[in-house]
């Protein structure tokens, strides 16, 4: 029920999707949100009231989802709520990426495991998670995932992307493997276009969505997208929001005249 596309190049990594959400042969819904921006808060120790609400750190981490909707939203929100609220003891806690993960994995093990106990391959899901480093000093990537046994499901992560790279997840990777061969020169986003138009695979659809690194921290990003007039020969530009068109055109005119302000990046 979805592509997920992490691309690494020099200092610029992104993560692309679809937005299809299937329902086990009961339809599908195509403005699934897939990508998020998660807090990560850091505080030291305490040693005053005024301490209690200071970060040391602060960084804004990537997240993108695949697989079961309900297992992978709940490991979402669980990490959304466990990353803006740690805290150091010492000068002996670890709090590099990795550390992270650790903490991570348990809770994405425990979710896994309740669901899978009554919906097996059905109810699991990947999740990969971006984000600085505090060790490091860089952005590392990893990717939470099963491992399907025969009388057990086994959960665990590891690193991807750690060089330049472009790595495919879901049900439609094969397709977008093999899109991304035909065509090296494609960009994530195109790719993705691609596979959706393809209707090869219909566990993907809805329009692309993305997000990336801007130094040390994960923003989303709108797609603009070409849509051919009805003349056959012109095009008019299209903003879309996690899958969501938006057309803020007349926002000056018309209350109460707000405008989403996000950066956009084009397909082609």
């Amino acid at each position: 029920m979805t592509l997920v596309i992490a691309h690494k190049l020099n200092d610029r990594i992104t993560f692309s999707s679809d937005s299809r959400l299937s329902f086990d042969g009961h339809g599908a819904f195509d403005k699934g949100i897939k990508i998020f921006k998660v807090p990560f808060k850091l505080r030291g120790p305490a040693k005053s009231k005024e301490d209690f609400n200071k970060y040391e750190f602060e960084y804004d981490y990537g997240l993108a989802i695949i697989g079961s909707s309900v297992n992978a939203y709940t490991v979402k929100e669980s990490i959304a709520e466990l990353l803006p609220n740690l805290q150091y003891m010492s000068y002996i806690s670890d709090a590099s990426f990795f550390s992270l993960a650790d903490l991570i994995l348990k809770v994405y093990r425990d979710v896994s495991m309740a669901l899978s106990s009554t919906q097996r391959e059905r109810g699991l899901s990947e999740i990969l998670l971006g984000g600085f480093c505090i060790k490091k000093g860089r952005i590392r990537l990893v990717r939470f995932f099963p491992i399907i046994k025969p009388d057990t499901i086994e959960y665990t992560y590891d690193e991807i992307l750690p060089e330049d790279g472009i790595s495919f997840f879901g049900s439609a990777k094969a397709l977008g493997e093999q899109i991304y061969q035909a065509d090296k020169t494609l960009k994530p986003l195109q790719i993705i276009e691609r596979a959706i138009a393809s209707g090869e695979d219909n566990s993907i659809g809805g329009n692309p969505q993305c997000g990336g690194f801007y130094g040390e921290n994960f923003k989303i990003s709108g797609v603009l997208k070409k849509k051919l007039n009805y003349d056959g020969q012109t095009y008019t530009t299209i903003h879309y929001l996690r899958g969501f068109e938006l057309d803020q055109t007349d926002a000056h005119k018309k209350y109460p005249y707000l405008f989403v302000s996000y950066g956009y990046v084009p397909i082609d």
